[in-house]
């Protein structure tokens, strides 16, 4: 490519994708997987027949799998959003 040609290219654009601290998920984790453990505790109480360490382990390791997958999904959304939205702004200054 001649210098000319360089000069009449389109300009690239760099793109830069917003995530959240490692810091800042840890503390959210944290506090989801200790509510989901209270939550699936006062379940397993709640709803207990017979075996009640049985039922609480599994009410605690459902609740887990709903509330963490439920705000892992969130927080990578969000981050998708904000990236989106980071760009919008960057495109209506042009």
């Amino acid at each position: 490519m001649k210098a000319k040609d360089l000069q009449n290219s389109s300009s690239i654009t760099i793109m830069l994708k917003m995530v959240f601290s490692k810091k800042f998920k840890f503390i959210i984790y944290l506090l989801v997987l200790s509510l989901s453990i209270y939550i699936g505790f006062i379940l397993g109480n709640t709803f207990c027949s017979t075996n009640c360490n049985d039922t609480i382990a599994l009410n605690i390791l459902i609740t887990n799998i709903v509330m963490v997958g439920g705000v892992f999904t969130l927080i990578r959304l969000s981050e998708k959003s904000i990236t989106e939205w980071n760009d919008d702004k960057y495109y209506e200054k042009d």
